[in-house]
C-alpha cells in the first residue's frame, strides 16, 4: 500500500509545509489566550484563521508587523511577496 504523500501533489505538500513553518514563526505575536494560525497563502495575501474575535484585534494591531517579518524571514521560500493579510475565525484545529 501506497503511503498518503505520494498521492498529494508536491506543490501541496510544499504549501502546506510553509504555512506550518509560518504559524510557527507567528507564534511570537500570540499567546496563551490568542492562537492564529497561517491558513494560506495565495496571490500575495496570507490568510491568518484565528479561533475568537478578540484575537482578531491582536492580528490587526500587528499587521504591518507580520508583513514585514514574514516577506524578510521566508523570502528565499516564499515565490512572491506578501501584500496583504485576510483574517478569518476558523474552528479550533486542536480540537
Amino acid at each position: 500500500m501506497k503511503k498518503v504523500d505520494s498521492h498529494i501533489d508536491d506543490s501541496i505538500l510544499e504549501k502546506a509545509k510553509i504555512l506550518e513553518m509560518i504559524t510557527r514563526y507567528l507564534s511570537k505575536y500570540s499567546s496563551s489566550q490568542f492562537d492564529f494560525y497561517a491558513c494560506n497563502l495565495e496571490n500575495g495575501v496570507l490568510t491568518l484563521g484565528t479561533i475568537n474575535s478578540s484575537s482578531l484585534s491582536v492580528i490587526r494591531n500587528h499587521q504591518r508587523d507580520i508583513i514585514k517579518d514574514v516577506n524578510f524571514e521566508f523570502s528565499e521560500i516564499l515565490r512572491g511577496r506578501v501584500n496583504k493579510i485576510k483574517l478569518k475565525i476558523i474552528q479550533d484545529p486542536k480540537n
